[in-house]
């Protein structure tokens, strides 16, 4: 065995000796590493990239524009609609719209964690209505 691997093995001992004889030490490697994690995780996990949430207020015209794609669904109420066909969903909904359509934001809520942005539909087929759409499908123009 070389010194160098000899070096490293008493590098390790070491710091195991030093964890066994200071719990304290311990704990704090292990708040590092929650740390690092939790910024990891509320930052996206180091991407490189920064989602910006958009800001919007009333009367500012938008665009809807669904980021997972497609249209964006149009409820007259703020919240989540189930994907079934059932009377009480169809009941429940307003329209759909193709991306790129325009509108105009009436009011902003949020319902749990999830923000909701009411929106009067200003062009295409569904124009003078007016709903709510998660603000994640709204873009300021």
């Amino acid at each position: 065995m070389s010194e160098g691997n000899n070096t490293e093995g008493n590098g390790v001992q070491n710091i195991v000796n030093t964890l066994k004889a200071n719990p304290k030490a311990l704990y704090i490697l292990i708040g590092i590493i929650a740390a690092g994690s939790l910024v990891m995780a509320l930052t996206g996990g180091g991407s490189g990239q920064v989602q910006v949430k958009t800001a919007v207020s009333s009367g500012q015209a938008v665009s809807l524009d669904n980021p997972n794609g497609g249209s964006s669904h149009i409820t007259m109420a703020p919240g989540l609609m189930s994907a079934s066909d059932s009377e009480e969903d169809k009941d429940q909904s307003v329209c759909t719209v193709p991306s790129g359509t325009h509108g105009t934001v009436e009011e902003e809520q949020v319902v749990g964690l999830l923000p909701f942005v009411k929106v009067k539909i200003t062009d295409g087929e569904c124009q003078g209505k007016s709903g709510w759409t998660s603000k994640v499908n709204v873009k300021g123009q």
